[in-house]
């Protein structure tokens, strides 16, 4: 894919069969760095959605295309998470496969508001071309 191509959203892994993520109807409603986007986790029994906002994607097409810079692999867990909290995206290198968890927080991290629910999914991609093509639908999604 061109960087010229839009993306209108982001499934990994890129068909939601079983456990998956999905970013969507991103936008900018006020034209300027403020991004709106919609995310949803899906797994057997589950189902979440929220919408988030950020300030030009907080980094994580950035974070993600580093992650495909090392596609050899990396020790330990390297973590992105939005400026306000509510999605978090962890990864584990482990030596055949990238473990990504991605978390969604709503509203926010509130631990002390009763009415707050977190829900994780970790989905497996290939290092190499799973992973590269994950970095570039992000780039042209969030562009």
């Amino acid at each position: 894919m061109s960087s010229a191509e839009a993306v209108s959203e982001v499934t990994v892994p890129r068909q939601p069969a079983g456990t998956f993520l999905r970013l969507y109807d991103c936008c900018r409603p006020h034209g300027d760095a403020l991004l709106v986007l919609s995310v949803q986790v899906g797994a057997p029994g589950l189902s979440a959605s929220i919408g988030i906002e950020t300030l030009e994607g907080d980094g994580l097409a950035q974070f993600v295309r580093e992650l495909d810079d090392d596609f050899r692999g990396w020790a330990g867990e390297r973590t992105w998470t939005s400026f306000r909290g509510d999605l978090q995206l962890r990864a584990i290198h482990t030596g055949r496969a990238v473990l990504l968890a991605w978390t969604l927080r709503f509203p926010e991290p509130a631990e002390s508001d009763p009415g707050a629910w977190e829900a994780t999914v970790r989905v497996q991609i290939s290092p190499g071309e799973d992973l590269k093509a994950l970095s570039s639908d992000l780039h042209a999604f969030l562009e």
